[in-house]
């Protein structure tokens, strides 16, 4: 399959960083609303079979001049022990202050600015390639003392009051109420993508992505928020790491991880995820809560007992009005090298 770079360029505020499952949703409504549900059903259909795509979450991205400048999750990978992080303290390259007399004041230091990379979210994608080369938290972690990694700034968060009016009084007394949400603002060239690989770009989902870029993504689209101009480019990011080399990957997306994998060989953050069915058109009304769901986090290192074309799938989650609902858990995977320390 081709692969391909969505950019989404902020043009209003958003509730949420969207994942690949909400990404998906909305791209499913946008194949209703454009070409029908006949073509819906046949597109889901498709992945019984072999995916016709597979999608990324949503990550950071930068504009700087010509440049442009791609954040990835930070891989979660084997822990440093304090023994390892102790030998650091004769790496040149990184800047923690000497303590020739005080080792434990020199510890204490370190294990502050680990934890502080351990929160890290986000990492460049040069580092990002160190990983798949082979390179370790160690790596990582050497960069981000010598500040080659800092955490990117790309939003502000506020909190926004709105107001519930009573359909009869059209004030916040009596059924109204005054409430707060959670919006997130864009720092100037700063915007979102997620990868996409696929061979029907044009057949229907560049008009999809086309369409969403005034509909929205993701919740309170239709007042406003989420809305974004987007940029479709056909590229890849990463090196050319054959699946027949390794059995370990990252992914990119929330996976459920459905298949065998290595857990002793596999390094992963766990999400148990209830979300809801939009509740459009004839969902109106109903019951949409979905199933939950357990998920493997975006940048969960996984190893499968078995190599496939594709991990992951689309489970059903509920049955609304006589349709079977999906919840999309395929992995996007980037193949790494491993190194073991």
């Amino acid at each position: 399959m081709k692969e391909y770079i969505i950019r989404l360029i902020p043009k209003a505020n958003f509730e949420i960083i969207p994942h690949s499952d909400t990404i998906f949703g909305a791209i499913c409504w946008a194949i209703l609303t454009l070409f029908g549900e006949k073509k819906l059903t046949q597109i889901l259909e498709e992945f019984n079979d072999s995916p016709p795509f597979l999608i990324s979450s949503a990550f950071p991205w930068k504009q700087v001049g010509n440049r442009k400048h791609y954040y990835l999750p930070k891989p979660y990978m084997c822990p440093l022990s304090v023994k390892a992080l102790e030998k650091l303290k004769n790496k040149s390259r990184c800047k923690i202050k000497p303590y020739s007399k005080a080792d434990k004041l020199y510890l204490m230091d370190i294990l502050e600015q680990y934890k502080r990379f351990k929160k890290l979210r986000w990492i460049p994608l040069y580092a990002f390639k160190k990983i798949q080369k082979g390179g370790s938290e160690k790596d990582l972690f050497c960069d981000f003392l010598d500040g080659l990694i800092t955490k990117p700034k790309f939003i502000e968060s506020g909190i926004v009051q709105k107001n519930k009016l009573d359909r009869l009084s059209f004030s916040t007394s009596g059924s109204g109420e005054v409430f707060f949400q959670n919006e997130l603002s864009f720092r100037e060239s700063w915007g979102l993508y997620f990868l996409l690989k696929t061979n029907n770009l044009e057949e229907y989902l560049k008009p999809a992505f086309l369409y969403l870029q005034d509909s929205g993504i993701g919740p309170n689209a239709r007042t406003g928020k989420n809305w974004f101009k987007v940029e479709i480019e056909e590229t890849s990011l990463f090196e050319d790491i054959s699946k027949t080399d390794t059995n370990t990957f990252v992914t990119l997306s929330r996976y459920i991880g459905i298949d065998e994998i290595d857990v002793d060989n596999s390094w992963y953050e766990i999400e148990t995820v209830r979300s809801k069915v939009e509740s459009r058109f004839e969902f109106a009304g109903e019951d949409i809560w979905k199933a939950q769901v357990m998920y493997f986090s975006a940048g969960s290192v996984i190893r499968p007992k078995e190599k496939k074309d594709f991990y992951g799938g689309l489970i059903p989650v509920k049955k609304l009005n006589g349709r079977t609902i999906y919840q999309y858990g395929y992995a996007y995977p980037v193949y790494i090298k491993e190194k073991r320390e």
